[in-house]
Formats: C-alpha cells, sequence, structure tokens
C-alpha cells in the first residue's frame, strides 16, 4: 500500500473543489453535526510535513502504480464528480452535500438512532479495560454519522472512509474522529482485523464486485464485531401495502410514475459502468446467514421505508408529526436526488430527455401520488470467532449507575416506534417479504438510445 500526501498547492486546490458549508440552521442539526477532524490514518502513521499538517486535511490511502496520473474530481454537466471510480457518478459538491445531511435525518429520525441494532452495537462497544473500542464508517459521505458516533463513544476511535474529503468544517471537533479517503473497490486489507463496528451507508451503487467487497468489508472485524449494511432499494413502493410501483414508459402512461423510471434507468445504467448493484440488492435482500464470515445465530435483515412528501397520517399525532417531518425531507431528497443522478442518465439518454423526467417526477412528488415510500434495506450480524462457528459471547455491559447518563437513550430519537419499520428475524421471511413487495415488478425496460 502507498502512501500519497499530496502537496500544499493541491490539498488547497481539492478543498477548494471538495469541500461544502453545512446549512446547519436550515437542517437544525446539532453542533456535533457540523464538526468533524482530519487526523492521522489509522492503517499507517506518516503524518504531513508541518506546514501540510497545519491544514489539517487527512492521510490519503488511495493504492495506485501511477499517482503522476491520479486526478480527484471532474466536471461533469455542471456538476463536480470524483474522478476515482468510475463506478460511483454522484456528485461530490455543496448540494450533494446538503441533500446527503437531509437524507440522514430522515433516516435516523425511521431507525430511531444512529443505527439498527442497538442492544447488539451498545453491547459490542461497551467499554472493557484494557481494550481500545473502534467504528468503522465506509462511504461516510459528509461526516455527520461517524461524528455523532465518536460523541455517542467517546472511550471509541471512529474513523470514516470515502471518496472524497469530507467536507465539515474541523472547529470543535471530537478527538477521536478521523477520516481518510480511499476506494472500496481496491480492497481493504490494511484495516483487517481492526473494528467492532462497520458500518456502510449507501454506498452499494459504486461498489464493483459485491461477494468480493462483502468479503473485504467483513473482513475489517474483529471477532465478534457487528456489521452493519443500510443500502438504497432504489426503488419506489406504494404505501401502507409497500407494493412496488410499476415505472411509466410514455407521456400518456396513466399508471406508471417517472421517478420510479428514473430509478429503473438509473440501476441499468450504474450496470453499464461497472457497478454490481444488482449483486448488492440480492446479497442484502438475502441476509448474512450464509456468509462464511458471519455467525447464522446472529444475523437479521430489515425493511425501512421512508415516505416521500408530507401525507402519512398515524393515531398518534406525534407519529403522525415524525412521519410528515420525515416525508417532507424525503421529498427534497428526491427531487434533489433527480438532479444528482442527471449526469449519470445523461450519458445514455439525451439531457432533454432526463429533464423532462425530472421534471414530471418533480410533479409526482408535489402531488404526492401513489403515496410512495422510498425502501432502505437493512442486514446485519456479527463475524465468527476465529475457527468457530459462532460469535464470540457479546461482552456484558456495565450496570448503570444513579450518576451515569442513560445508556438506553443513547442516540435514540424518540421511544416511540416507528410504524414504517420491519425486522426480519429469518432467511425464510426476508424471502418471503421480498416476494410479497415486488409481486408487481416489471424490470423489462425500453432499449437506450445509442449516443456516440
Amino acid at each position: 500500500m502507498s502512501r500519497w500526501p499530496p502537496n500544499r498547492w493541491e490539498e488547497d486546490e481539492l478543498v477548494s473543489k471538495t469541500r461544502a458549508r453545512v446549512d446547519q440552521g436550515a437542517l437544525n442539526l446539532t453542533p456535533s453535526q457540523a464538526e468533524t477532524s482530519y487526523q492521522g490514518s489509522m492503517a499507517g502513521t506518516n503524518r504531513h510535513d508541518d506546514d501540510a499538517a497545519s491544514s489539517r486535511v487527512s492521510m490519503y490511502s488511495y493504492r495506485s502504480n501511477d499517482r503522476d496520473n491520479m486526478r480527484f474530481v471532474k466536471e461533469v454537466d455542471g456538476r463536480t464528480i470524483n474522478a476515482l471510480s468510475d463506478q460511483y457518478y454522484l456528485p461530490t459538491d455543496d448540494p450533494e452535500w446538503e441533500r446527503l445531511d437531509k437524507q440522514h435525518v430522515a433516516v435516523v429520525l425511521g431507525l430511531g438512532g444512529l443505527y439498527p441494532a442497538k442492544e447488539v452495537v451498545r453491547a459490542v462497544l461497551a467499554q472493557q479495560e484494557g481494550v481500545q473500542k473502534s467504528i468503522l464508517d465506509l462511504g461516510c459521505g459528509t461526516g455527520v454519522w461517524a461524528v455523532e458516533m465518536a460523541k455517542e463513544f467517546p472511550w471509541a476511535d471512529v474513523v470514516g472512509v470515502d471518496l472524497a474529503l469530507c467536507p465539515l468544517e474541523p472547529e470543535n471537533v471530537p478527538p477521536n474522529c478521523r477520516f481518510e479517503m480511499d476506494n472500496l473497490n481496491l480492497g481493504l486489507s490494511h484495516y483487517e482485523n481492526q473494528f467492532d463496528v462497520v458500518h456502510l451507508r449507501f454506498v452499494g451503487s459504486g461498489l464493483k464486485d459485491f461477494p468480493q467487497r462483502m468479503k473485504d468489508v467483513h473482513a475489517t472485524l474483529k471477532p465478534g464485531g457487528v456489521v452493519l449494511w443500510v443500502d438504497v432499494d432504489y426503488s419506489l413502493y406504494f404505501t401502507p401495502e409497500f407494493r412496488y410501483i410499476p415505472f411509466a414508459l410514455d407521456a400518456n402512461d396513466p399508471v406508471g410514475a417517472w421517478g420510479q423510471r428514473s430509478l429503473a434507468e438509473m440501476r441499468r445504467a450504474c450496470t453499464i459502468v461497472g457497478s454490481d448493484i444488482h449483486g448488492m440488492e440480492d446479497a442484502l435482500d438475502n441476509g448474512l446467514w450464509n456468509n462464511e464470515q458471519i455467525d447464522p445465530e446472529t444475523c437479521k435483515t430489515g425493511s425501512l421505508y421512508l415516505p416521500i412528501g408530507p401525507w402519512a397520517t398515524h393515531e398518534d399525532p406525534a407519529i403522525t408529526q415524525k412521519l410528515r417531518y420525515i416525508g417532507a425531507l424525503m421529498r427534497t431528497d428526491a427531487i434533489n436526488g433527480m438532479k444528482s443522478i442527471r449526469p449519470l442518465l445523461s450519458k445514455f439518454w439525451p439531457p432533454e430527455i432526463v429533464d423532462q423526467w425530472a421534471k414530471m417526477a418533480q410533479k409526482e412528488n408535489m402531488e404526492m401520488k401513489n403515496s410512495p415510500s422510498m425502501r432502505v434495506r437493512l442486514a446485519w450480524g456479527r463475524k465468527r470467532a476465529d475457527g468457530e462457528e459462532r460469535a464470540p459471547p457479546l461482552p456484558l455491559r456495565p450496570e448503570p449507575t444513579e450518576s451515569s447518563s442513560d445508556d438506553d437513550a443513547l442516540s435514540d430519537t424518540d421511544t416511540k416506534p416507528y410504524p414504517f419499520l420491519f425486522i426480519y428475524d429469518s432467511p425464510e421471511v426476508s424471502m418471503e417479504q421480498k416476494l410479497l413487495r415486488n409481486r408487481d415488478k416489471v424490470v423489462s425496460l425500453p432499449p437506450s438510445p445509442s449516443k456516440s
């Protein structure tokens, strides 16, 4: 593995292109959601010279045989796109960071906290004398999740990894949080057996050879560590029956949805540029029960449905308020997401057609046609002990004292159950639910026009 810190001029140029400023007031985020830090690598400790170190930009861990040809970003259709992976074609600029932060809030509200499997995660990360706990956030995006975890577990080391620099300001940051640039598709051998919790959220569209990437990710866990896969379904569903919404074929289609058509075209485009998005979908919906690195008795999958638009209601007014807030966030996410995938879709369709799809999808979103929801797929499990069939026993969590904070409330947004979160305890139930939600799914798209 080679180390390549760029010179100071290159750092300043890169930061100017990729670092955004979070609109904290608009999001009403907590102070810690606007903080981050850049420190040395967990995979090695060669620091910059004193001048470069003062900029507090992270170490880089790209493994490349041709560093002179490495470029960080490129401009496509007026958006800044990373130039380090052909598979991940979403922007890395201010509008995208703002979209991702609002998306983060919606997911956290739906999960009722930063992560699923709360009891397992907290037990795995419980303080143990003489044991350093560690957390890895792969595809960390704006860094919000990593920073919040560093706040919640101040005794744990947290490292966030992404193709682009984390865009948040470095002032007043948790000392136990650091960030690196890296490409998951190049392997993760420099992180093997280092982490108690590994988290991946919405990275599947940028991965190639998903079975190998999954193997790489699980290898970064310590025995007994837990992996948390959180990814998008890239489909829209009627609510509350959670059934696939058909995609529109032409302007006269009375039933099909243009938002669904755009997502279906995105999935096709991702496949063409080398993403194993279908492998990701199958692997996470099937769960980790048959994964050779994971203890099957610790596995579960799940579906988190986030309404798109403030249309949802519930008999409990507090839950209605939460659903409608999530819906407002997700409607903004859907509208801005169409702008984010425009450079990718325009590789295969004329931009004017893509813009027309976006216009019609926005009209659907504003009218809240079909009461749509976006599904987030969940899968988790704990790594087997070395040479064993099972994971080691969970560490015992210390008994709370009167002076201690309520540990069970950490990272929980409230105690009211979210009505659109479903957890599946077996592969049979997981597959049954997959068949039910996709019973009306048609995957045959019209041919895309050839483009020179």
